[in-house]
């Protein structure tokens, strides 16, 4: 028969390293968080800023599958209502 170890005597309980997929989602919000930067902040070239926007757009749709627009609330009045006509 066993004893079973005090709580002194056990291995502590280690939590699972981020999975990379984690750190792929973390990129995915970078990306557009810049994006959205460079977006509002071209004022000079058209053409740039709307592939920024188109972008923007195609990372969106993801982002928002994901939820994270359910936690998050855009803040800037041209962008939010970029990402709600886009729906």
């Amino acid at each position: 028969m066993h004893a079973i170890p005090s709580p002194s005597q056990r291995e502590p309980r280690r939590l699972q390293p981020a999975v990379p997929d984690a750190y792929a989602a973390m990129g995915w919000i970078e990306e557009f968080t810049e994006l959205a930067r460079l977006a509002i902040d071209e004022e000079d070239d058209e053409v740039l800023r709307r592939g920024y926007e188109d972008e923007l757009l195609r990372r969106a749709v993801y982002l928002r599958a994901a939820g994270l627009f359910d936690v998050v609330e855009i803040r800037h009045p041209a962008l939010r209502a970029m990402l709600d006509d886009a729906r």
